[in-house]
Order: structure tokens, then C-alpha cells, then sequence
């Protein structure tokens, strides 16, 4: 006879509670939006878009970020700080310039003839980056990271700007106030057009010349209409901000917020090598290519230039108060200005 096996209350229990008990919870995805500067296709989308997919697979899926091209959702580019600020996308990467209206001291290093090259951007931002970040944290976002774009010059079609004296009466399509009193100290007539319009403007004539480099230029395709260069290395075209919300960053677990900002270093390293290299053979494919004429500004005329744009430095900086004085001489000290 088989002996009976007699149950205590607390093994029923026991037993109940293990059949019961539920599979462990799934992490849960997070979903940001990324508003873009530039559309999708262009080069610099390209190296975003491999950054998104590093983060998703760094962090298991955990993170998902969602690109949105320029006019995808309801924002202004001007907009893009008190957008990501707000929480409304989690992320953007933006154009210094397109900053101007709301931090003064985001675009300091897009003064004309201040900061020429990549290598002079990283000591300014040495000094620069903690007080940008502080004045960013106003509207509720940080800087994720920051690259570069080339030198920046005024490429157009017509009858070229082969020396400084051709400028005058000129409209040139500029993308910053810095850069609008430059072209207006200097003879030309500034313009201000969104990126969309300015193929259409240029061929309509409602501008002679857009400023930018030759890498935007044939990211977005605009050679198509381009027909002459003058170089003269304005400024430098940097830094572009991916700017992220300061709340939707600290929500992260501590796990998947380190490997967004790994992430994140990769890619600054990515570009900040790429980008201005590209500059240069990108140029060479615009004169060969496309036949696009090139003209070089005379020492001469970059002094020029230099000298008219020097007492706007301190003009622009004492018109916004100490700080922006400060973060000035600050710059000026480390580039040995």
C-alpha cells in the first residue's frame, strides 16, 4: 500500500506562488524623436544614422531613436533649443548659427575671421563648452556632443566674386547675424533663406551667393546650380550641436545613458576626422567634376577683410554683457588672438 504524502499549508503555498509567479519583466523600450539640421541623405545624416543604430544595438533595443528630416514635425530650425528644451523631441543636432536668437554665446565662435580651422575650434571650445552648457541648461538641454562642418565661403552663380571689391551690391544668402554683417560691412547685401528655398532663389536671382562649403554643397546637392568660389575661409564652420533634453537624459537607467554617450563620443571623434577632409576633395570635385571656377582671395584682401570684421568681435560681445565679454577674451587668449 502506498504511504500517503500529507501537505503542509505553507508547501501548498509555496507550491501555488512558484506556478503563479510571472516571467521576468522585460526592459522597457524608450522612444525619442532626433530632428535633423540637413536631409537625410546628406553625408552628415548618414553618419547620424549609424550612430542611432549604434545606440540601438549598444543598449539591447532599449533605446530607440526615431530621425526626423527638416519639416517632418512642425519646428523651425531656430527653434531647435527650445524645442529639445521642452522635451518635444528628446534630440536635434543644429547649425550654430540657427542658435543665434536664443544663445548668444553658442554662435561666438562663428565670428568672421576668429576661428579658421577645426584644430582652432577644439581650443575654443576647451574654454568655451562649460559656458555653453550652462547657458543651454536655461531651456532644459544639454550638449549631447558637438562636430564640425568645413570652412565656410560664398560659393554662387552670375558674375563671380573673384576679388573682395566684386562683393559690393551683392546678395549673399547668409545662415547667422554674424555672418549678415559681415557681407553688409563689407559692401554686400545679406538675405536670409531657409535651406529648401535657396535652390529656387538662387535660380529665380533673388541671391547671387549663399555662404557655406563645399561639402554642404554637394551634400545637398546645391553644385547643381553653383557656378564659382571664392574662398577666403570666412570662419570655421563649427560647432553643430546635438543638443539632448537634460529630463529625457537623466530618466535613462545609468546603463543605457553611458552607452548613448560612448555612442556619442565615437561619432564626435567620427566627424570631427571625416568632415574636414572631405572639404578639401570635395572641392576638387566641384572644380573637376562640375567645373565649378574657383577663386582664391588675395592675402591682400583677407587681411582686408580681417581688419574690417576685428572691431565686431568686441562690439558683438559687449552687447551681451559680461559673460559674453568674458567667454571672448577668453577665446582670444587661447587662440593667441
Amino acid at each position: 500500500m502506498t504511504a500517503r504524502r500529507w501537505w503542509m499549508p505553507w508547501q501548498v503555498l509555496v507550491l501555488v506562488a512558484g506556478l503563479a509567479a510571472p516571467a521576468a519583466a522585460q526592459p522597457k523600450t524608450v522612444n525619442w524623436d532626433f530632428v535633423l539640421n540637413v536631409g537625410i541623405t546628406h553625408p552628415v545624416a548618414i553618419m547620424e544614422k549609424d550612430f542611432v543604430e549604434d545606440v540601438k544595438k549598444r543598449t539591447g533595443g532599449q533605446l530607440n531613436i526615431t530621425m526626423r528630416p527638416p519639416g517632418e514635425l512642425p519646428y523651425k530650425l531656430t527653434e531647435y533649443l527650445r524645442v529639445t528644451g521642452q522635451g518635444n523631441a528628446q534630440m536635434a543636432d543644429v547649425y550654430m548659427g540657427f542658435l543665434a536668437g536664443d544663445s548668444k554665446i553658442a554662435v561666438l565662435t562663428g565670428l568672421p575671421f576668429l576661428v579658421g580651422t577645426p584644430d582652432e575650434l577644439r581650443k575654443a571650445m576647451t574654454v568655451l563648452e562649460p559656458m555653453i552648457r550652462e547657458d543651454f541648461a536655461r531651456f532644459g538641454a544639454d550638449i549631447l556632443t558637438w562636430f564640425t562642418w568645413p570652412e565656410q565661403n560664398i560659393y554662387g552663380r552670375g558674375k563671380p566674386i573673384a576679388v573682395l571689391d566684386d562683393l559690393k551690391g551683392r546678395k549673399i544668402r547668409t545662415t547667422s547675424p554674424e555672418q549678415s554683417e559681415m557681407i553688409k560691412r563689407l559692401g554686400g547685401v545679406p538675405i536670409s533663406l531657409t535651406a529648401p528655398e535657396v535652390p529656387s532663389a538662387a535660380q529665380r536671382g533673388v541671391m547671387d551667393g549663399v555662404v557655406t562649403a563645399a561639402f554642404n554643397l554637394l551634400g545637398s546637392k546645391w553644385h547643381e546650380f553653383t557656378e564659382w568660389a571664392y574662398i577666403a575661409d570666412i570662419h570655421i564652420g563649427g560647432p553643430a550641436y546635438i543638443l539632448v533634453n537634460k529630463g529625457s537624459l537623466a530618466s535613462l537607467s545609468p546603463e543605457v545613458r553611458k552607452q548613448l554617450q560612448e555612442a556619442a563620443a565615437q561619432l564626435q571623434a567620427r566627424m570631427l576626422k571625416e568632415i574636414p577632409a572631405r572639404e578639401y576633395t570635395d572641392r576638387q570635385t566641384l572644380e573637376q567634376q562640375y567645373k565649378i571656377r574657383f577663386f582664391k582671395a588675395s592675402p591682400a584682401d583677407v587681411a582686408r577683410m580681417r581688419k574690417t570684421m576685428e572691431p565686431y568681435w568686441d562690439e558683438w560681445a559687449r552687447q551681451g554683457g559680461p559673460k559674453l565679454v568674458e567667454a571672448l577674451a577668453e577665446v582670444k587668449k587661447a587662440l593667441s588672438r
